[in-house]
């Protein structure tokens, strides 16, 4: 009897160990089913990722950028958006300050693109003529190489103006004279015009020699204030030396290489007033 005892007291502990562990067995199976996805929650997870990485990726604005497909509506919008119209260039000789015009928009827009996004950070004045013009707008800074190396490169329409002439003081862009039957503006260069007043036999000569004509209005600007007429009609004039004509005829007057080049750099730095 105590043998009989003895084994079915062995039997009775053996059966509550056994449930036990099948209760433990089902607790841990029904633990790792809430934690562990089936196929269908992985592909959900694929399809919709959660990542800060991935997240960033999706809703990451896209850099707005000028291109020659997109020119004329991405300035039209860009001058809409940036109302400034008076900028100062600063450089060791002085200030200069230039009124840009609302009637040529895209230059204007530009223009300010070009500042805004450091694209005339350490720009120079690297043609200087006297009695005629300096211009500037090209740079060998490395930090504004590397940042117009990602910009698309660009001409600007010609937004020419018959009221809007190269009086003395008045700001225009350059331009290539080679392929370009529209006149399609530089993407950087600019100049100011410095010019003297002209004769009327000067005046009749201009018109003759540059087959254009003069209207009367211009005629009494030309001979009153100067500047260089046989320029209208083709580089588009967008702004005007409002403050520093001063500061441009001594930058004129540097002392410069065959090439035009001052010795000592005039270097530019941009900035909007409003």
């Amino acid at each position: 009897m105590q043998m009989y005892a003895h084994k079915s007291t062995i039997h009775g502990r053996m059966k509550t160990v056994l449930c036990f562990l099948t209760i433990i067995h089902i607790i841990v199976l029904t633990s790792c089913g809430v934690n562990q996805p089936n196929n269908d929650q992985k592909k959900a997870v694929k399809a919709n990722p959660t990542s800060n990485q991935e997240v960033q990726k999706l809703t990451k604005p896209k850099v707005r950028r000028p291109n020659p497909d997109n020119v004329t509506p991405f300035f039209i919008e860009y001058a809409e958006e940036h109302s400034s119209n008076l900028v100062r260039l600063k450089t060791r000789l002085g200030d200069i300050d230039i009124q840009l015009y609302d009637e040529t928009p895209i230059h204007r827009a530009n223009f300010l693109y070009n500042i805004h996004q450091d694209l005339y950070y350490k720009t120079i004045f690297y043609r200087v003529v006297p009695d005629f013009m300096i211009q500037g707008g090209n740079s060998d800074n490395d930090k504004t190489l590397e940042k117009r190396e990602k910009e698309g490169a660009y001409y600007i329409p010609n937004e020419c103006k018959p009221h809007l002439i190269h009086k003395r003081g008045a700001v225009a862009m350059a331009m290539s004279y080679d392929d370009n039957p529209e006149n399609k503006s530089a993407q950087y260069s600019y100049y100011i015009v410095i010019g003297t007043p002209l004769t009327e036999g000067g005046l009749d000569a201009v018109e003759e020699e540059y087959n254009i004509e003069i209207s009367d209005q211009n005629r009494s600007i030309y001979s009153t204030v100067g500047g260089t007429p046989h320029l209208d009609g083709v580089h588009t004039v967008f702004g005007e030396v409002v403050k520093g004509m001063d500061v441009v005829i001594a930058i004129s007057k540097e002392n410069k290489d065959s090439g035009d080049w001052p010795v000592n750099d005039v270097v530019i730095d941009c900035e909007t007033l409003n």
